[in-house]
């Protein structure tokens, strides 16, 4: 029996086989040495920067039992990560697609930050060439009172307009009606319409300065209102806005590294839209990518 098994070839495969495995492993260990994929080294770079971490979370140093845990722990996430990519876990995952994609853009801004700070000359230009985002939007600053439907119907109107006139601490009797102050410093028409609505500040833009004018309807009702500022849109002075402009500066320096890095990146890919329900438009604008 044991003679007729020796002589079946599927015998000798397995035997073959076998060798060959025990061969294999006798020389792995130093072939598998030389493959980074299966050598994970702790150097005195990553140690420090392991320790720097561990030293900014708990606010002292690490003891041997800190140090043995920082290691495990790091050696643990870095098995684990290397066979989630060895299994292509990576594949597919939106949040590690998302998280890539922002380290990626974070490296350009890094190299955005190694740029000298701009001159004053630079800044000034940007200021001028970048104008929306230096311009101030037309402000108001006014006083108000609210009116109840009686109040704005004449002869009252005519009689509280001229008690305001007369005497300005009038104002004080109408104080915070449905808890909307009477007086409002200067402020951009962009405020005004969230508190008071479009078609009030549209009417502010029509009326004259240091007058009391309406009635001027609002989401609270009828005002009587005099204006102490009309200021139009204008772009703020670079000497007033100096630091500001300087912020702007280096923000967009930032998005500009990063337009450019992935300018440079998309030219290695070509970028094909297979989906029935992109618009043709859109279709056109990306096959020139």
């Amino acid at each position: 029996m044991i003679k007729r098994i020796l002589k079946e070839p599927i015998t000798h495969f397995l035997v073959l086989g076998s060798l060959l495995f025990t061969a294999w492993n006798y020389l792995a260990p130093s072939q598998e040495s030389e493959n980074n994929e299966y050598v994970i080294v702790v150097d005195q770079a990553k140690f420090d920067h392991l320790k720097t971490l561990w030293k900014a979370q708990w606010k002292h140093e690490p003891s041997n039992e800190d140090i043995a845990a920082i290691l495990e722990r790091h050696i643990r996430k870095e098995v684990f990560y290397r066979e989630a990519l060895t299994m292509g876990l990576d594949q597919s995952d939106e949040i590690i697609r998302t998280r890539l994609a922002q380290k990626m853009e974070a490296v350009a801004s890094d190299l955005s930050n190694l740029m000298q700070l701009p001159s004053e000359q630079q800044l000034k230009e940007f200021h001028q060439a970048r104008p929306e985002l230096f311009t101030i939007a037309q402000s108001f600053a006014f006083e108000q009172v609210i009116l109840t439907p009686q109040e704005a119907q004449e002869p009252k109107l005519s009689e509280i307009r001229a008690q305001l006139i007369a005497n300005p601490n009038t104002l004080n009797s109408f104080e915070n009606r449905r808890s909307v102050p009477n007086n409002w410093p200067l402020m951009p028409e962009n405020t005004l319409k969230n508190a008071f609505g479009g078609t009030f500040v549209e009417q502010l833009a029509k009326q004259p300065t240091e007058q009391w004018v309406g009635p001027i309807e609002s989401g609270f009702g009828l005002h009587l209102v005099k204006i102490a500022n009309n200021t139009p849109e204008h772009l703020a002075p670079f000497s007033d806005i100096r630091d500001y402009v300087l912020e702007q500066y280096k923000y967009y320096a930032v998005i500009d590294s990063q337009q450019k890095m992935f300018e440079t990146l998309l030219k290695k890919y070509r970028v094909r839209l297979e989906a029935d329900t992109i618009p043709t438009e859109i279709e056109q604008e990306f096959a020139a990518l």
